[in-house]
């Protein structure tokens, strides 16, 4: 979790976004975990390595759980764009076109990226705060507590007299 602050040179802060993050693996044991967090989410990125031939089989199951989930706001986000040349991203973005088309992910945008060197990750910073709404909470209820995974100690249906 943390804190997205964007800001722009020469402007003022303009708010403050708290971002749940979650890596998914492609371990059996976290399949579950996408649908679980689902509960406090309403958008997803999907991470594509710029370095390999899309889909890879992790993507399409994350593809999967994101059409399960029915999320609307999606951004696909082509990483390690660093390491290939020119010609191999943009063959790999006609590739990732071809793979979410007729899916809910159509027409989401592709965002070439260096997590590394930070390439772009200003338009990703802009993209979320400008463009994913802000889901509403109640803050006048009684508090809940989400456990959504608690890594290798619950697995995943664990019942609550039985957490760990």
């Amino acid at each position: 979790m943390g804190y997205l602050r964007y800001e722009r040179e020469g402007s003022v802060t303009l708010g403050q976004l708290h971002l749940s993050l979650q890596d998914l693996t492609t371990l059996d044991v976290t399949r579950l975990t996408p649908l679980s967090h689902e509960v406090i989410s309403r958008q997803a990125t999907i991470n594509i390595a710029g370095n390999e031939s899309c889909p890879q089989p992790q993507t399409s199951e994350y593809l999967a759980a994101i059409e399960i989930m029915k999320l609307k706001h999606i951004l696909i986000l082509q990483n390690k764009i660093d390491l290939v040349k020119e010609s191999q991203a943009k063959e790999q973005y006609e590739q990732i076109l071809a793979f979410v088309q007729g899916t809910v992910t159509e027409g989401a945008p592709i965002i070439p990226i260096s997590a590394q060197l930070k390439y772009n990750i200003e338009v990703v910073c802009e993209y979320i705060v400008k463009k994913i709404p802000v889901s509403l909470r109640d803050f006048t209820s009684e508090p809940r507590l989400i456990v959504i995974r608690s890594f290798d100690v619950n697995k995943p249906g664990c019942e609550v007299d039985d957490l760990s």
